[in-house]
């Protein structure tokens, strides 16, 4: 496979990916396993700042070309946090591919969960490593999720 036809197989894969994810939301039931994240609230003198944590399950998983994979996001609002939530992923798999990607925003009442549908594309190649940092921005408060995608043959 040349490496352009590859480039190509990759960058359909991610965006595949990125657009299933972005438009398959819907309300579920809560699961019992949970991934944690990385806080990032700014401090206030003035009192606890309302935030929220965003839980994605799960957080690696292992795939072949052709399978599905559920994604589960859910929204724990803090202190009385109802502000609408904005998501970006950055996507990489090194060397072939990288990528930002606006996932839209969220909207109270939380919290969710949301469940997100992902197939892994045929033509992928594998063996083949995708890494994403989701990002979600609610007023002040930030939250940084990390997710492995390990496409195997």
């Amino acid at each position: 496979m040349t490496p352009g036809v590859k480039y190509i197989i990759v960058v359909s894969a991610a965006v595949l990916f990125i657009v299933t994810f972005a438009l398959s939301g819907q309300v579920l039931p809560l699961s019992d396993e949970f991934g944690t994240t990385n806080s990032q609230a700014s401090p206030d003198s003035s009192g606890p700042t309302p935030g929220f944590d965003i839980i994605v399950n799960p957080l690696e998983t292992r795939a072949r070309p052709g399978d599905p994979l559920d994604y589960e996001l859910t929204v724990i609002p803090d202190d009385g946090f109802d502000e609408p939530i904005s998501l970006q992923i950055d996507i990489e798999s090194e060397p072939v591919f990288r990528g930002s990607y606006d996932l839209g925003v969220l909207r109270p009442p939380y919290p969710g969960p949301y469940e997100y549908r992902v197939v892994v594309p045929e033509q992928a190649p594998a063996p083949l490593t995708a890494r994403g940092t989701l990002h979600a921005r609610g007023r002040s408060h930030s939250e940084v999720v990390e997710l492995v995608l390990f496409i195997t043959p």
